[in-house]
């Protein structure tokens, strides 16, 4: 039986319908000449939202790659969180984005980031919502495979229980290890070893 998850990250990640001010939107909806115009007004790049988002995360999670880059430009830190204490890498991992996952990374984003509420790495994320392209990115990057979060489960355990298998095959080619059925379950762990 699964313990609950990393599947309430979308809600840490979720953005809110409540107050945003006029950066978060231009975040949200990619406008990046607004963006530019508010930023260089002198708009506070680290005020988070009403949801507790900063908009740096606002734009990873959108995949607004040229907003990103312009926040990171202007100061905003790679490394801001959330309330859940997730990062623009988590972010852009979860919504697999993979030109803003690799803008990130080159800029010296935290690949094995755990300091968060579930204590969960951008790889869980990608790996939880089925992003191939993004765990792969990361896997090449050295993003730790056997990662736990909070209730100990890894990125392939994440990817199997959503029947991710273009994911989870991913993370078997790179030497990832199933976890065990007292843990997981009879279903995932058969699942999972019979893809070895």
């Amino acid at each position: 039986m699964r313990v609950v998850g990393t599947s309430a990250l979308g809600i840490l990640l979720g953005i809110s319908l409540a107050w945003a001010g006029p950066l978060h939107e231009a975040a949200r909806d990619g406008n990046l000449e607004h963006a530019g115009k508010l930023v260089g007004q002198g708009a506070n790049i680290a005020e988070p939202d009403a949801a507790g988002e900063p908009p740096l995360l606002i734009a990873a999670l959108a995949g607004n790659k040229d907003i990103v880059a312009l926040l990171l430009e202007k100061g905003a830190d790679i490394q801001i969180r959330n309330k859940g204490g997730l990062t623009a890498l988590h972010a852009a991992a979860y919504g697999g984005h993979l030109d803003v996952v690799e803008l990130l990374v080159s800029k010296g984003a935290s690949i094995n980031d755990e300091k968060n509420f579930y204590q969960m790495s951008p790889l869980h994320a990608a790996a939880e919502e089925g992003h191939a392209d993004v765990v792969a990115f990361l896997v090449s990057h050295k993003a730790d495979i056997e990662a736990k979060e909070r209730n100990g489960y890894t990125p392939l355990t994440q990817a199997g229980w959503r029947s991710h298998w273009d994911a989870a095959d991913l993370l078997l080619k790179a030497g990832a290890v199933c976890q065990q059925a007292d843990l997981v379950g009879d279903w995932l762990y058969g699942e999972c070893t019979k893809r070895k």
